[in-house]
């Protein structure tokens, strides 16, 4: 089957929803499918395999017109366009998680699954405005509509009357692979966080947590130069290293470096990429995927919608608020129990069987043909 995504953000980067969809179309690619990526002429100068890490050699397209991240009327050309190099590559099946190329689609009658991550509070004027007095979810060419969490199902289904049998939820993956090792004591254990340095995600209470915790050694990869040099600047911790985002074909070198990770997330809000809006309903960070997969101890902040993948000292360790005193606290008391740990890091290990992009793939492909 012929396939096309089109994504209108920067790849290949070190942007989440980048890292998903490129290793999405690796899962298809990997079925057999011929996939293209249809994306703006920005992200770095490599091939996703190399940047990624995938298995297979996808085929991007990179729209020349587009050298910058499309925003305004460039976010509207740049959907005409991907629609139509689509259309030009004879394309059976599109994908695409932009609202405006939906639109588009739904227009032209091209069979469509739309992936969808959040509301629409992200979403420009003209797009709310047409999905509010336009029924497009329920028409009969878009063939499946892809909830990363139950929430974004809920709220389409009460905000948009959508048919609950047209919404599936499918979580991310990782695509990363680890051989499971036990925590043995250690005078000092090393504590990292791997995501955006965004203040609302945790990089400003590791800082503090850090500052209170000497008795382990705690690193930060996240963000460009410029957004890593602000941090280091502030911090006053010596047992804390703060480094650049790392290109996810590495990533796994220095997950695995790592004794604990951590999701120390705002239980009020989390920004979503540029600082917009608020996702803390509806988020399922990518990164708690590629952490379940390495066999690590997980700890996170007790947010409502990780509950869907995660279970409290189960396959981690949840903790009600950003207390440093309680994640001091808590982090001193696991280490302490190394069997606790260790059986909490098995059954995560064994959770994230369960996620990965060849079975997302697989599921996101399986649908009715009207």
């Amino acid at each position: 089957m012929r396939i096309s995504y089109l994504f209108n953000s920067s790849t290949p980067s070190s942007n989440p929803g980048s890292i998903q969809v490129v290793n999405t179309c690796d899962g298809i690619a990997s079925h057999g499918h011929k996939i293209i990526l249809i994306t703006p002429n920005t992200g770095k100068n490599v091939s996703l395999k190399k940047f990624y890490g995938i298995k297979n050699n996808i085929k991007q397209i990179k729209i020349k017109y587009f050298k910058k991240f499309p925003l305004r009327i460039s976010y509207y050309l740049f959907s005409i366009f991907s629609v139509f190099y689509g259309i030009f590559f004879k394309t059976e099946i599109f994908i695409t998680r932009n609202f405006f190329t939906l639109f588009l689609l739904n227009i032209f009658k091209k069979r469509t699954i739309i992936e969808i991550h959040h509301n629409l509070e992200n979403e420009g004027r003209i797009i709310q405005w047409i999905f509010k007095y336009i029924e497009i979810f329920n028409k009969k060419n878009i063939i499946k509509i892809v909830a990363i969490t139950k929430a974004v199902k809920k709220f389409l289904i009460k905000s948009y009357n959508v048919r609950a049998d047209k919404i599936e939820i499918i979580p991310s993956g990782s695509s990363l692979r680890f051989n499971f090792k036990k925590l043995k004591k250690k005078n000092k254990y090393k504590i990292g966080y791997f995501g955006s340095l965004d203040i609302t995600k945790g990089s400003d209470f590791i800082l503090k947590l850090s500052k209170f915790d000497k008795k382990n050694n705690y690193y930060i990869y996240g963000g460009n130069k410029d957004a890593v040099f602000k941090l280091r600047k502030i911090n006053k911790s010596k047992n804390l290293k703060i480094y650049e985002s790392i290109n996810y074909g590495k990533i796994k070198k220095y997950i695995s470096k790592m004794d604990i990770l951590l999701i120390p997330s705002n239980i009020k809000k989390i920004q979503s990429l540029g600082g917009i809006g608020n996702i803390v309903k509806y988020t399922s960070p990518l990164k708690l995927f590629d952490y379940l997969a390495s066999g690590k101890l997980i700890i996170c902040t007790d947010t409502k919608v990780y509950h869907e993948i995660l279970t409290h000292r189960k396959n981690c360790i949840m903790i009600k608020n950003l207390n440093i005193q309680n994640w001091k606290k808590t982090i001193f008391r696991l280490t302490k129990n190394l069997s606790l740990i260790n059986t909490i890091k098995r059954n995560s290990y064994n959770l994230s069987k369960r996620y990965t992009y060849k079975i997302r793939a697989k599921t996101l492909l399986n649908f009715k043909i009207f």
